[in-house]
């Protein structure tokens, strides 16, 4: 009798810490949710007190299996099960925080508003059975144009870059695509477009954005652009369809590499923790195409060896160009940049000379 007393009492103690515990963890969920617009983030709450509320629940299951087979060894059972409930909850951790790293979902409105009042900006709403992926598709030439496609980085959104793009302090940049037509399509929950970003969705994203546009009469074909996360959407692109080219500025091989580039233990097993991995070496295999790669040893976001392990991996060969001292976020206003990416396109066959005059 005293000791199912004890049994109880003890029971009572552990319902009122875990109680005690979710009710922290949903403190911090509802503030996370509240306070912070990111996507990532929010998804990061949900993870943790979903992978919270499942420990708890599991805990019970475990103290009503111990004690129904009369467990005699009970702190060595309960030691094991905190063993696993820590890993458990580290790895949905790691795997959540690698999304919200990675992805940053924004817009700007009024770059938006900007956009709608520049005749060559055409806004854009592709339907797919995906979702709608929403952004901008501006005229350089009013003839019958290649394409450059922009995949962007993971702090970008389509109407900040294509307006930065076409302010006149910006002509020397904007003038590197004179004969190409330019666009930029929003990744699912970027801008206005669906949906949530993923590895997967961004590859649905990726072929529904191509195959919409190189179907329009006025695109003859495509060249994809990417730059950092979008890098990989480009290289799956280029794998799974033909461009007439593929320009990759600060790209990486692998989503392994970024993870690691943050917390250096993403190997063997713990590759599983990864929920992005984004296999653009193995991409690579399948393109059939020369590529120019932009890279720089400056860059602390992507590291400089995976991009130089990507280089290796085109059966075609690749324009492998190391640009000093930029970090990773100065790539767009770079002039060597600029003049690689310019020399590159001039060197496609695609129909389009260099030479023809934009009306801007």
């Amino acid at each position: 009798m005293i000791a199912d007393r004890k049994d109880k009492k003890n029971l009572i103690s552990f319902m009122k810490n875990a109680l005690l515990v979710g009710l922290l963890f949903s403190i911090v969920v509802t503030s996370a949710w509240f306070f912070f617009e990111s996507v990532g983030t929010r998804m990061l709450a949900f993870v943790i007190l979903s992978t919270s509320v499942v420990i708890l629940i599991l805990k019970l299951l475990f103290n009503l299996v111990m004690d129904r087979i009369k467990c005699s060894n009970m702190k060595l059972a309960d030691g094991l099960f905190i063993v696993f409930a820590v890993l458990a909850f580290a790895a949905a951790t790691i795997s959540a925080l690698g999304a919200a790293l990675l992805f940053l979902p924004n817009t700007d409105k009024k770059a938006y508003q900007s956009l709608l009042e520049i005749e060559q900006a055409e806004e854009l709403a592709i339907e797919s059975e995906h979702g709608t992926f929403t952004g901008w598709f501006v005229h350089h030439t009013k003839k019958n144009a290649p394409l450059v496609l922009y995949f962007g980085g993971n702090g970008e959104n389509a109407s900040r870059r294509i307006k930065w793009l076409m302010e006149p302090e910006q002509e020397n940049i904007y003038s590197i695509f004179e004969g190409y037509h330019f666009a930029y399509i929003d990744y699912p929950s970027y801008g206005t477009s669906s949906g949530t970003a993923s590895e997967k969705s961004l590859k649905q994203y990726g072929l529904a954005v191509y195959d919409n546009l190189i179907a329009r009469e006025d695109v003859s074909n495509i060249v994809v652009m990417g730059y950092s996360l979008g890098t990989g959407v480009a290289n799956y692109v280029a794998s799974q369809r033909q461009p007439a080219g593929m320009i990759l500025m600060a790209p990486y091989a692998n989503g392994y590499d970024l993870y690691n580039n943050y917390l250096n233990i993403f190997y063997g097993p713990l590759k599983m923790l990864v929920s992005f991995s984004m296999r653009a070496d193995k991409f690579a295999e399948k393109v059939n195409l020369k590529p120019l790669i932009l890279a720089s040893q400056a860059d602390k976001d992507v590291p400089y060896e995976s991009a130089a392990a990507l280089f290796q991996a085109y059966k075609k060969g690749c324009n492998f160009v190391t640009i000093d001292d930029i970090e990773h976020g100065e790539f767009w206003g770079n002039e060597e940049v600029l003049s690689e990416i310019k020399k590159y396109l001039g060197t496609l066959e695609v129909g389009v000379s260099l030479s023809v005059s934009s009306s801007r």
